[in-house]
């Protein structure tokens, strides 16, 4: 499905579309990876001013769909032995923060995405791994910063932007994580984690999770598909 869904043309909202139900619409054009640019639309009341709730959308197939081509995307053989996807998400796509809900929720869908994949390719010659970071010294929030100003047609804040920075600017160098990255993918390793602080937050997520199953009593009885997938056996068919 990937080439065609590379091909296929975005939904469009025309001006006709909108010209009776009382909506403007304003497209802004935002930089993307490796300089390619992306139009966001911004539709809202003909008499709506300052800022607004939005409609927020996640679908981590857009890193496999949206990211170069690879034997793994393409359907090119997987007989080279050097094929690996790298999946980079971060900390809170395993430890849910408040405040950044739209970034956990979507840093949560990249590791469920390479999850998944790592498990459709075992036993192929593709390799995946999954970069956890914690704080990386990269300018990541004056990048964000400046790409939401420009969506918005204001100046950035950059005291805001600098007051974020400051713990972020303090973190691991981001030279040597790409070094860990690449010995990571040599070895075959699928989770990349950066600092080992996190370890206990991480460990208090699961076992919630744990305990939620411990204490249930099962009353509903036993799941066939859990069952199934407990004796080796496939539960999806494709």
């Amino acid at each position: 499905m990937i080439p065609d869904m590379r091909r296929a043309a975005p939904a469009e909202v025309t001006d006709e579309m909108l010209a009776t139900s009382g909506l403007t619409r304003r497209d802004v054009t935002i930089p993307g990876y490796l300089g390619d640019e992306i139009t966001v639309s911004v539709i809202a009341r003909e008499d709506h001013q300052g800022l607004g709730p939005g409609i927020y959308h996640t679908h981590g197939g857009g890193m496999v769909s949206g990211a170069a081509p690879s034997p793994a995307s393409t359907g090119a053989p997987r007989t080279c032995g050097r094929s690996h996807i790298l999946n980079t998400s971060s900390i809170s796509g395993l430890i849910p923060m408040a405040g950044v809900a739209a970034y956990t929720s979507s840093k949560f869908a990249s590791v469920g995405l390479s999850m998944a994949l790592r498990e459709e390719l075992a036993g192929t010659d593709v390799g995946v791994s999954l970069l956890v970071p914690g704080a990386v010294a990269t300018p990541i929030n004056f990048n964000a910063g400046a790409a939401e100003a420009k969506l918005l047609g204001r100046e950035m804040d950059a005291a805001v932007a600098e007051k974020n920075s400051a713990l972020l600017l303090q973190g691991a160098d981001p030279g040597r994580v790409g070094e860990q990255v690449v010995e990571a993918m040599q070895q075959k390793q699928f989770m990349v984690v950066t600092h080992r602080e996190w370890g206990p937050f991480a460990a208090h997520v699961h076992r919630e999770i744990e305990r939620a199953y411990e204490e249930f009593d099962g009353r509903h009885g036993p799941d066939p598909v859990a069952t199934a997938m407990a004796a080796g056996e496939e539960t999806i068919s494709s």
